[in-house]
């Protein structure tokens, strides 16, 4: 998780972190080890932990039975589809199948049950805020818990029948995708109305993950995906209440604040001069929602905006980090002296965009063991923004 505090496995982590890890080094060994470390502590019932072994974390934020928190209890089955599509490690799939397999009956058997003792309705009637779990941790925002919960609950089944099918296991391969598209549409139904692709109670709409994760992972249909990004901008930036911040503004000086206030990093938040976040020119995102952002952005015709998130002032940025000495990504955006690390991969999915967008070069999402590379840099609307990029990818094949 960190190098000097929680030294053991934390599937949410992982899972958000992975796609820069796998592009920056050679993670072959180390997730086939994480995936035997999942199995090893698997309950018999197939329920995963949210963590290489139980934590009491499992009993407030899973889903019952033993089950850690959906995303992070996924890690295993979704990581070993991952291993796969970069190492082609065949013999992983098959000595982890029935681990993963056992997840997947768990799920199937115990997951609505499981969210409806944790007080979500089936309409999702009085869901106005973040619920049970983890979600999109460490976003400025309320976390769409359910949106979080149901995802991963797809991205379980997709997983599995993603390994079936290399493993030439016909049987498994259509209950997989049946399940994978039933959530998809349970979802689809609940989120998509009126040009949007929010949670049907008006007062859970500013939540994250917003629109950015249902269209990244194709489940907004192809015929809303222009007006439900449209809709996507439409969110906003506000101010942040957070305590290190305020110290900060009520300390400086009174030039400094006019500097901060005509720069729109500090605006009034009621009667008080607070620091802001941004929409646009700065992240506001948690661990998996930065990525998906940043990708959809990039990936639908608006890489400017990405490009302008990125680049962005104030907190919610790197720019933020750096100016407070930051030699390693924070695990928030926001400075924390007292609970926070200083050096965490968390939010680290920012780099994978780096290489596979702005410089342009990454494994092609279809492929197996990296045998097929995908050459797509994104231009910048001006030379002004960024005038250079370039990037490594390694496969097994050779370096592109």
């Amino acid at each position: 998780d960190c190098p000097h505090r929680e030294k053991i496995q934390y599937g949410g982590d992982i899972l958000a972190d992975s796609p820069a890890s796998l592009h920056l080094y050679d993670m072959s060994a180390f997730y086939r080890k994480v995936v035997w470390d999942w199995g090893d502590q698997q309950w018999d019932n197939g329920a995963y932990a949210g963590t290489s072994h139980w934590l009491a974390l499992n009993d407030y934020a899973g889903i019952g039975n033993g089950s850690g928190e959906t995303v992070w209890a996924s890690a295993p089955i979704v990581m070993t589809a991952r291993h796969m599509q970069h190492y082609g490690d065949l013999r992983l799939l098959e000595e982890s199948f029935e681990n993963h397999k056992k997840w997947f009956n768990f799920l199937h058997y115990h997951f609505d049950k499981g969210l409806k003792a944790k007080d979500y309705a089936d309409d999702l009637k009085g869901y106005v805020k973040e619920g049970s779990g983890l979600g999109d941790w460490l976003t400025f925002r309320g976390r769409d818990t359910w949106l979080t919960h149901q995802s991963f609950y797809m991205a379980t089944a997709r997983s599995l029948a993603y390994i079936a099918t290399k493993l030439g296991k016909e049987d498994e391969i259509a209950p997989a995708l049946q399940l994978a598209t039933s959530v998809k549409n349970r979802i689809s139904d609940l989120y998509l109305h009126h040009g949007t692709f929010l949670p049907p109670e008006g007062g859970a709409a500013q939540l994250s993950p917003g629109p950015e994760m249902s269209l990244y992972s194709r489940v907004v249909p192809g015929q809303e995906r222009c007006t439900v990004l449209q809709g996507y901008f439409r969110r906003k930036g506000h101010t942040w209440p957070g305590s290190d911040e305020n110290r900060f503004v009520q300390e400086m000086s009174k030039a400094t604040l006019n500097e901060m206030i005509e720069s729109g990093e500090v605006t009034k938040r009621g009667d008080k001069w607070s620091m802001g976040w941004s929409q646009w020119h700065g992240f506001n995102e948690g661990i998996f929602a930065v990525r998906y952002a940043l990708k959809t952005l990039s990936d639908n015709g608006f890489h400017n905006l990405a490009l302008s998130k990125a680049n962005g002032f104030g907190v919610g940025t790197f720019e933020y980090m750096l100016s407070h000495n930051a030699t390693t990504h924070w695990e928030s955006w926001w400075r924390s002296e007292d609970l926070y690390s200083h050096n965490h991969p968390m939010l680290g999915a920012t780099a994978e965009w780096m290489v596979s967008a702005v410089a342009g070069v990454a494994l092609h999402p279809t492929t197996t063991g990296g045998k097929e590379v995908l050459f797509w840099p994104r231009f910048p609307n001006s030379a002004s923004t960024i005038n250079y990029a370039g990037a490594t990818q390694g496969t097994r094949r050779a370096d592109f």
